[in-house]
Formats: structure tokens, C-alpha cells, sequence
């Protein structure tokens, strides 16, 4: 299948310590009918302790939480996550991203943006949400406006009088709390009908789709985080009686080969999904023998309740069985990340914190080689792990290095040095590492 999606940049603040705005940039290119992203699929991001890596992943998943999840600002343990989260100072979250949408030989180029920021009831609320477009075969065509919100309130969209009035009147007073992408998806069976009169609101529903569809390709793992269900956009699109021809036959297929459940490793199994979780399931023991030769085989207790199985994955080893759970660190490790490889080798858009932590320094490079010349997707993800430095060196736009106080340096080539050397050694502009081990005398002991 085509590769629809790609990210082309994201700018984020206010999450953690990061108070003023980071731009990561996949492709630095000219975007034109020339575009080829095959060297710019990968992205890896270090930095000392605190300095706001893991900050960049979370954003990212706020801003799919926001956009997929209709009671996200809704629930106290959101309100409690997002007070702690967002920086105590600027007490607003941003988010930008610009991404691209490639069908056949034409390329649109959308530009999305949200804010969050309190209320007078000392609530987190969405501020500002926007939504531009531009055609993607010209590098000098200018952004045209799909929708823009503010404090609640559509301030621009382009619609016909009757049909704007309508929108206005369906997301009333909810615009606070809600995006609007999700509120005309969530609406998209009732407004069916309507999608074959008016072309203005026709292309309306078809930005919507293709950008909640780029939302959904996003995988973010972070330690000791759920991920949350991502099919609503299949479920939505088959019971609306949308005409299938208005969205086109490639994105339908894309929303149809999405997952119904949100990893291999998820317990809750719809028994209508249960043959892929079965097939996918099969995959993954191929790829954990990789690691553990001995492996026999995955093997899938479940437990009836009522329209779903109840899953736990148990690992054959022939002479014994271990259940997932209390398997080495390591293999638990490896079977988490499984859903955000397989999505990262076709096409997906990856987000891994701390992908190196409990994983072979050996196994690690050989994983980041195989994305590097096989994948087909985007993978971005945080390590201290110098190693993989060597691997991505050659790649384009592929070594970030962020500092304490938010400046990102990106890899460029100095000669015969090496970016582990001279990260290593406190050569990276903002990178404090010079330092030696004569400077821990005196801290430890009495």
C-alpha cells in the first residue's frame, strides 16, 4: 500500500520544562513533485537528563489524546495529568504540526494547530485550534483556511452561510472541551446526506477524514503508558453511509487495515478482531525468536466475556511456559514496541521514548539499520545510547540534540569527528558533557 502520510515537522511548548517552542523538522527539503523522503524516515533525539526529550513524546500524545479521545478534557485524571504536565510557568500548552497527504500524483500539505489553556474554574480548556491546507505539487502556493477556533467560538470556516450556521449550531458551547475534527466525525453518520449537495461541505468532511486519519497513524509509546483504542475512525466511517467515493478508494483501504485494538500485547480482544489479534500474534513470535531462539511459540490464553476475549499471551519455551508478564525485562520490553515497529515498517508515524532502555546495544543498531533501509515509515525516538549515532550519521536530518534550555543542534558533519565524539565530549554547542571523573571526588562517601 502507498505510504499516504508523512509528518513534515512538529513544534511544541509548555510541556514540562519546555517553555519556549522546539521545532523538530523531518524533511527540510522543498516539498514539490520531486518529493523523497526515503533518507528522512528516521529521527533520534538526545540529551541530558531533564532536558525535555521525553517532553516532545508526551506532546505528541496530548495531541492525539485530544483529537481522538471525546472525553479527554472531560475526565479529573486527565485535569490532574495536564496540571502536572504543562509547565508551571506558561501554564499553556501548544502544539503545530505540518504534514503531508499523498495521494497518486497529487500532494496537500495541512497545517494544524492547538492550544490549551485555563479556564476561570481553573480547568485545562482548548484555547485555539486552526486547520490550514495548501497544494503540495508547488513549493509557492499559499495555505487557505479550512477552519479557525477560538475561546470556544468558530471564528472562520469555510463554508456556504446555511451550512456554517449549521456547524456553529451543532458544536455550540462544546468547542472548549472538544476538537472540532472530532465533533464532525462524531456527527458523520447524521450528516451523510449532506455530503452529496454541498461541495463546500463535501470537502470539508474529506479534510477532516484525511487529517483525523493522520492522527490515528500516530503510535506513541511512552513507559508505563496505555495506549489508547485507535479504530474509531474505521468504525465511524463504515456506519455513516458516506458516499465511499468522496474519501477514495486509498485512504478507505488505510482506515480499514487499522488495528481494532492498540497492541499485541492488550488484554480486552473484540471477538470480531480476534483472527487478525490471532495472525498478528503469530508474527510476533517471529520476531521475539529473533532474540530468543529457543522460543517454541506465542501461545493466547483467553477467557470468554461476552462480546470480547480476555487475552494473555503466554510464551513456550517447549519444556516450560512462561506468562508475558513475568518474563524477563527485556522480551516485555521488545513485546510493547512490537506495534510501533510494525507500524514504523510500513506507515505509520513512530514516537518510542527511551527506545534504548533494557534493550541490547547490539540488537538496538540492527533495529535502527532495518528502519533505515527497509522501513517505510517514520520513526523519532529518545535515547541516551550513543551507539545508534554511528548507524544514523550518514542518514539525512537523523541526530537531534536538545539542551536544557531548549535549543535543538542537529548533526552536521565536522570534518573527520564523529557526533558520539563530540557529543561525548561536550563538543555540541549547549551540551554540557565535558566533564571527568576527578569531578565526583569528594561527592561520594564520608
Amino acid at each position: 500500500m502507498q505510504n499516504m502520510f508523512y509528518l513534515l515537522n512538529l513544534t511544541v511548548s509548555g510541556v514540562k520544562n519546555l517553555k519556549k517552542e522546539v521545532r523538530l523538522d523531518f524533511y527540510k527539503k522543498t516539498i514539490d513533485k520531486n518529493f523523497d523522503p526515503q533518507k528522512y524516515r528516521l529521527k533520534a533525539i538526545y540529551g541530558e537528563n531533564g532536558s525535555g526529550k521525553s517532553a516532545i513524546v508526551t506532546a505528541v500524545k496530548i495531541f492525539q489524546d485530544l483529537i481522538l479521545n471525546d472525553n479527554y478534557l472531560s475526565e479529573s485524571k486527565n485535569q490532574s495529568f495536564l496540571e502536572e504536565i504543562i509547565n508551571k510557568e506558561t501554564k499553556e500548552f501548544k502544539f503545530n504540526c505540518e504534514y503531508m497527504f499523498h495521494v497518486e500524483s497529487q500532494k496537500t500539505i495541512y497545517n494544524y494547530t492547538i492550544y490549551l489553556g485555563k479556564n476561570d474554574n481553573d480547568q485545562y480548556e482548548i484555547k485555539y485550534e486552526k486547520l490550514i491546507q495548501k497544494n503540495g505539487n508547488y513549493p509557492n502556493n499559499n495555505y487557505k483556511t479550512i477552519f479557525e477556533c477560538r475561546n470556544g467560538e468558530i471564528e472562520n470556516i469555510e463554508l456556504e452561510d446555511a451550512d456554517k450556521d449549521y456547524v456553529v449550531k451543532k458544536t455550540m458551547n462544546l468547542l472548549s472541551s472538544k476538537s472540532l475534527v472530532y465533533l464532525l466525525i462524531a456527527n458523520l453518520k447524521k450528516d451523510a446526506a449532506k455530503t452529496g449537495k454541498d461541495d463546500s461541505y463535501k470537502e470539508l468532511i474529506v479534510n477532516i477524514i484525511v487529517s483525523l486519519t493522520f492522527v490515528i497513524m500516530i503510535k506513541v509509546y511512552l513507559a508505563e503508558e496505555d495506549q489508547h483504542e485507535l479504530y474509531f475512525l474505521r468504525k465511524r466511517i463504515k456506519e455513516s453511509g458516506i458516499d465511499k467515493e468522496l474519501i477514495g478508494k486509498g485512504l478507505l483501504e488505510l482506515s480499514e487495515s487499522i488495528n481494532a485494538y492498540s497492541g499485541v500485547d492488550e488484554r480486552k480482544i473484540e471477538k470480531s478482531d480476534y483472527k487478525k489479534y490471532e495472525k498478528m500474534v503469530g508474527q510476533l513470535t517471529d520476531f521475539i525468536k529473533i532474540f530468543k531462539s529457543e522460543l517454541v511459540s506465542i501461545e493466547i490464553d483467553k477467557r470468554d466475556d461476552g462480546d470480547q476475549y480476555i487475552c494473555e499471551l503466554i510464551l513456550n519455551y517447549g519444556g516450560y511456559r512462561v506468562n508475558k508478564e513475568f518474563e524477563s525485562t527485556g522480551i516485555k520490553k521488545l513485546i510493547r514496541l512490537y506495534d510501533c515497529f510494525m507500524a514504523a515498517s510500513t506507515t505509520g508515524i513512530v514516537f518510542i521514548d527511551e527506545m534504548d532502555s533494557n534493550l541490547n546495544d547490539v540488537y538496538l543498531c540492527r533495529l535502527i539499520e532495518y528502519f533505515m533501509y527497509y522501513g517505510k515509515g517514520q520513526l523519532c525516538f529518545t535515547t541516551h545510547n550513543l551507539d545508534p549515532m554511528t548507524v544514523l550519521k550518514d542518514n539525512k536530518n537523523s541526530i537531534e540534540f536538545l539542551s536544557s534550555d531548549n535549543n535543538l543542534v542537529q548533526w552536521t558533519t565536522r570534518g573527520n569527528s564523529s557526533p558520539d565524539n563530540c557529543y561525548r565530549n561536550g563538543m555540541i554547542e549547549d551540551s554540557p558533557f565535558n566533564i571527568d571523573a576527578t569531578d565526583f571526588i569528594g561527592i561520594f562517601g564520608e
